[in-house]
């Protein structure tokens, strides 16, 4: 079954980072480094994840951050720095790196036109909602697109931090 042209956009509407952050619920960690870890409780659990700075940070400009817990405290952070799954496991051992939520498209030809969309044509795959896995999930799915068909593929791709829209050129077989 093939799948018709289809415009996607990776532009999106900005968002409150800092609304967000205190609208959810989350779960405390601390790591080997000595810092907080918060892990927002949710299924795209890696959307979420912010760390202590520390002093004199400057993430969210600064600004103190309360971010309710799980058990109904809230924990205050001054300049704490939304951060990724990565990071996370490495200092706490908590692993969520298969948590990311993205949409996208992988296809054989991208007409770019970013006020309407682009055009995405000979579409070879296209998420119909948002879909939880890791962070390179697309880029490695349209990776192996390349290899296996031996053609460059396009691909775009939106998470919870933004969009991207790029290509993979088939590896060389050793």
């Amino acid at each position: 079954m093939s799948i018709p042209d289809q415009r996607f956009s990776i532009y999106q509407a900005m968002r409150s980072a800092s609304g967000d952050a205190e609208a959810l619920k989350y779960k405390l960690l601390r790591g080997k480094s000595g810092e907080r870890w918060l892990v927002a409780i949710q299924p795209a659990e890696a959307d979420n994840i912010y760390v202590e700075g520390n002093r004199g940070s400057d993430g969210f400009g600064g600004r103190t951050i309360r971010f309710p817990l799980e058990n109904g405290e809230v924990v205050a952070l001054q300049g704490p720095w939304k951060t990724g799954a990565d990071g996370l496991l490495k200092d706490t051992g908590y692993d969520a790196t298969d948590k990311y939520s993205s949409l996208g498209i992988i296809a054989l030809e991208c007409e770019r036109d970013w006020k309407q969309g682009d055009l995405y044509k000979n579409v070879l795959y296209k998420d119909d909602d948002w879909v939880i896995g890791t962070f390179d999930r697309i880029k490695d799915m349209a990776q192996g697109f390349a290899d296996s068909l031996g053609v460059r593929v396009v691909f775009g791709v939106i998470t919870y931090g933004g969009g991207c829209g790029s290509y993979c050129d088939p590896k060389a077989k050793p």
